[in-house]
C-alpha cells in the first residue's frame, strides 16, 4: 500500500499532535503526550471529518477554555478551513458539546467494562471497580478533566448544562452507594457531600497535570503509575474492602 502523510500544524499552547494521511482508515491513539490521527483517505466523509475535528477540538477546548479556543485553529489542525468546522457542527458550541458527550460516553463505557469484568459483584467491589475506572479513564483521557477546570470556574449555561444532564446524577449515585458502604465500615469516614469531588480530584490531578508530574520524575503514561494509583487510591477509599 503507497502511503503518503504531512504534518499538520501544531494546536496553540503546544499541545503535540501528529497527523498522518494515508490510504486506510481513521485510526486513534494516544501515545506519550501526543495523539495520532490515521485518515483512510486525502477526501474523508462527512461522518469521518466529524468524528476527526472533535478529537482535535477536544485537545484544544482542554488547553484554552471554551471562551480561548479558536475553531479556526482546529480546522487548521484538520488541514482544513473554518467555514467546514461551522458546516458540520453549525456553531463552536455545539462542537463543544460534542466533545463533552464523546468524553462522557467513553467513560460510562470504561466504568461498565470494569464493573463486568467483576467476579463478586457486591456493593464494595463494584465501588471499587468505579474506582479503578475513574482512574483508567482519567490516565487515557485527560481533556475532561481539564475541560471540567475550565468550565467549573464560572457560572455559564455551559456548566448548567453539565450539571443538569451528566455531573448531578452522578453525584446522587455515589453519594447513595458511598453512605451505604461508610455505614457498614467498608468506606472511610468521608463526609457524603464532598466524596464526589475528592474522588474525581485523586482520580484525575495525576494527569491533568501530567507536565508537572513528569517534572516530578513520574511517568503518567506507564501502565505500572496507573494499576499503582488506583489500587491505592481503592485502599485509601475502601479500608474495609
Amino acid at each position: 500500500m503507497s502511503e503518503s502523510s504531512q504534518s499538520a500544524a501544531e494546536p496553540r499552547g503546544g499541545a503535540l499532535l501528529r497527523f498522518a494521511w494515508q490510504s486506510g482508515g481513521l485510526i486513534l491513539g494516544r501515545g506519550a503526550g501526543f495523539i495520532t490521527l490515521v485518515i483512510v483517505a486525502r477526501t474523508v466523509g462527512s461522518a469521518e471529518y466529524g468524528r476527526f475535528a472533535v478529537v482535535l477540538a477536544l485537545v484544544e477546548f482542554a488547553a484554552h477554555g471554551y471562551d480561548g479556543a479558536s475553531t479556526r485553529a482546529i480546522a487548521a489542525s484538520a488541514g482544513t478551513h473554518q467555514p467546514q468546522i461551522n458546516y458540520h457542527f453549525g456553531s463552536k458550541h455545539e462542537l463543544w458539546r460534542q466533545c463533552l458527550e464523546r468524553l462522557l460516553t467513553e467513560l460510562d463505557d470504561t466504568i461498565a467494562a470494569h464493573v463486568q469484568g467483576i467476579s463478586r459483584p457486591d456493593e464494595p467491589a463494584v465501588l471499587a471497580g468505579i474506582v479503578r475506572a475513574l482512574v483508567t479513564f482519567a490516565s487515557r483521557r485527560p481533556e475532561l478533566n481539564r475541560i471540567m477546570m475550565h468550565e467549573g470556574t464560572a457560572p455559564s449555561d455551559r456548566l448548567a448544562w453539565l450539571v443538569d444532564t451528566h455531573l448531578a446524577w452522578r453525584q446522587r449515585d455515589l453519594a447513595r452507594r458511598w453512605k451505604r458502604l461508610r455505614d457498614a465500615g467498608v468506606a472511610a469516614p468521608v463526609p457524603v457531600n464532598v466524596v464526589h469531588h475528592l474522588l474525581i480530584g485523586a482520580a484525575s490531578l495525576l494527569y491533568a497535570n501530567a507536565p508537572e508530574a513528569r517534572l516530578l520524575g513520574l511517568e503518567p503514561d506507564a501502565s505500572t503509575t496507573v494499576t499503582g494509583h488506583a489500587n491505592g487510591l481503592v485502599s485509601m477509599l475502601l479500608p474495609g474492602l
